[in-house]
């Protein structure tokens, strides 16, 4: 009888090690997951834009969180902003940008939603 209980305590541990797995891996693609969807390098090359989808948009028409970095042609980040775009629950696209002008110091980019434009001014400083 010991032998059947052990055998059931085992399995159960295994269960509820393999449903908080499957929930850790849901909750993480649904909030965390970070998605590259547009690239673009400065007109000198000096500069890389890149635009990211952050998790999964609000269902059923819900806003997309998304990221927008500057980053030295070497990979290093130099200024991040987090951003909200309003797509009635789609996913997130190049077709969202309206808008990248690269500038001395600093990068202007438009993105569009369903619910109009929104700027964003992100400052880069030479490294």
């Amino acid at each position: 009888m010991k032998y059947i209980k052990k055998i059931l305590v085992a399995v159960l541990i295994l269960l509820f090690a393999a449903v908080l797995s499957f929930v850790c891996l849901v909750i993480y693609e649904e909030q965390f997951r970070k998605e590259e969807v547009y690239r673009q390098s400065s007109p000198d090359g000096a500069y890389v834009f890149v635009l990211s989808q952050v998790g999964s948009p609000g269902w059923p028409f819900g806003p997309v969180k998304a990221q927008i970095e500057v980053r030295i042609s070497t990979g290093k980040r130099m200024d991040k902003e987090s951003i909200v775009v309003h797509t009635d629950g789609g996913r997130l696209s190049e077709y969202n940008i309206e808008k990248i002008q690269w500038h001395d110091t600093f990068l202007e980019v438009v993105c569009r939603g369903e619910d109009g434009d929104a700027a964003y001014v992100l400052e880069f400083a030479s490294p």
